[in-house]
Order: structure tokens, then sequence, then C-alpha cells
């Protein structure tokens, strides 16, 4: 009987780049990326530094032949395509990728140029060692290392030795939070209008970076069991004078977790 084989789905860079005509043998301007084909690509090329102005060049260039690529439409989640990629290419100034498609969404729709997309970079890869990453870091945000300007891993360790096994939902809502918490504020989206219909949110959402990363810990809280916390806030409450040992009070009261 042949040994099991596995799949283990980590996030290795993310980000938001916009859609630009041209061939992807030459280098796209910042923050865009171009296919040989919106259809069914099967040569992409994206620009070392994202729409929002984040250098992933390092994160993408930790991908393998096997691994993943989405491209998803910020609007609507069935507008996705799937790649397996089949070479990677440093060209210093972007990352060109051998691509083949292997799903798309029920809604997907050829980009065109001058589309926003985001696009995430997933490992399909064992590690060489044959032990498997933590499990909290399938849900958990871009980290670093190995992605620049993501979460630092020793603070998403920290959090899931925390909560984890209390709730995984829960370790990933505080994760994504954390991972905002870094970004810088980006203009808030008021309402989205697709052509078909039209969302307004009030209060209105962060945007960017940001806002994506505060809506998938929201998507997890909506997840969550029924010790579910409040949403973790950006400054602890004062300190209260108390005798004895003050973090109790935060534990039962800022920020609980059952």
């Amino acid at each position: 009987m042949s040994a099991p084989s596995f799949e283990v789905e980590a996030v290795i860079a993310t980000g938001y780049w916009d859609t630009q005509s041209g061939s992807p043998a030459s280098a796209p301007g910042t923050g865009k990326y171009r296919t040989d084909n919106w259809t069914a690509p099967t040569l992409v090329a994206v620009a070392g530094t994202d729409a929002n102005g984040y250098d992933r060049q390092a994160g993408m260039l930790a991908a393998q032949p096997g691994d993943l690529i989405w491209q998803r439409s910020p609007t609507d989640s069935q507008n996705y395509q799937q790649w397996s990629i089949t070479a990677v290419t440093d060209m210093t100034t972007f990352v060109q990728f051998g691509v083949s498609v292997t799903a798309t969404g029920a809604t997907f729709t050829p980009p065109g140029s001058n589309q926003r997309r985001l696009l995430e970079l997933l490992s399909q890869t064992v590690p060489p060692s044959g032990e498997l990453p933590p499990l909290w870091s399938l849900w958990a945000p871009p980290l670093d290392p190995p992605t620049a300007g993501g979460l630092p891993a020793d603070v998403a360790q920290i959090i899931a030795d925390a909560t984890w096994d209390v709730d995984p939902h829960l370790c990933a809502a505080l994760q994504w939070e954390a991972y905002a918490a870094q970004l810088p504020p980006a203009p808030a989206v008021a309402s989205v209008s697709t052509g078909a219909q039209s969302v307004t949110y009030s209060p209105p959402m962060p945007g960017g970076d940001a806002g994506m990363a505060m809506a998938r810990a929201a998507w997890h809280r909506s997840l969550m069991g029924n010790g579910g916390t409040i949403p973790l806030d950006l400054a602890p409450p004062s300190q209260p004078s108390v005798p004895g040992n003050p973090w109790a009070y935060y534990y039962s009261s800022w920020w609980p977790v059952a």
C-alpha cells in the first residue's frame, strides 16, 4: 500500500493588484499584473509591489511548482479562478509564474484590464522534514516570515497557544485583527456597487488590506461557538486599581475566551 499524500494550504503571499494589458514577458507597472490570456492564462507576471504599496516579492518567490494562486474578485466570492503554478521566475521587479487553470467559480468572468483582484498564493508543499505546519496556520493571515509585512510569526504563535484549543475560529479572528492593527489605515468604504446591486455599510467599513483583514476576522467570528467574545479592541482599557494580579481583570472583563 502506498503512503498517503498530504496537501498543505498555507498562505505565503496575498494582496491586491490591478490587471494590466500587455505581455507577461515584460514588467507590469507597480501594483499591476498581466497574463497572456485572461480566460485561461498560462503565463502571469505580478509586480513585486502590490496596489497598496506593500512589497510582496519575497513572499511570491517562496512559491514552488505545484502551489496554488487564487485570483478573486473583491466584490463577488464566486468570481474566482484557481491556478496551479508550473514555474516561478524572479524578474527582479516582478515575478513571472507559469500556471494552469485548475478551478473556476460559478460566476467567473475574465477581468480584462484595470480591474482590481485579490491574489493569494497557497503552499501545497510538505516541508522537507516531513513535519506538517501547525493547523492554525491554515487560517492565519500572511506571516512574517516568510511574507515581509505579515503578522510576526511569534505573535501569531502566542495567539494560537492561548486560543486554538478554546475555539479555532476565535484564534483566526484574533490573528487577522492583530494583522489589521499593524496596517496603515485606508479610506473607509461606505458603499459598493456592482452594477446589479448596491450594498451600503453603516458605519462605513475600512478599505484596503486592513478592511480585508477585518472582514476575514468578522467571518471567523460569525462561525465561533456559543462561547464567543467581543471583538478585539485597538487598545486595552485603563488598568484598574485592584489588589493582586490586575491581568485577571482583563481576562475576565475585557478579553474573555469562554
